[in-house]
């Protein structure tokens, strides 16, 4: 058996050899299934940030000619027909 530290509580464990019948199931880099599923609840509200500008970050000039060009005139705004 491998020792290892869990990457959400700290706990030593130690990881069950998986060529063995009937060993616990493998949850690593966690210790338990309660601790996986407690940080993945803190991935989903969004605690977790990675920091950095990535891809997906814009600036404000990139926003704006978004807005002004997302404005589109309304086929029913025709002042003639009536």
């Amino acid at each position: 058996m491998t020792k290892r530290t869990c990457a959400y509580c700290r706990h030593n464990y130690q990881v069950a050899d998986q060529t063995l019948p009937n060993t616990a199931k493998d949850y690593s880099p966690f210790c338990s299934k309660r601790c996986a599923d407690a940080d993945l609840m803190h991935w989903l509200k969004g605690e977790y940030v990675i920091s950095g500008t990535g891809a997906l970050a814009a600036d404000a000039a990139e926003v704006e000619g978004a807005a002004a060009s997302a404005e589109l005139s309304s086929p029913f705004d025709d002042k003639d027909a009536v």
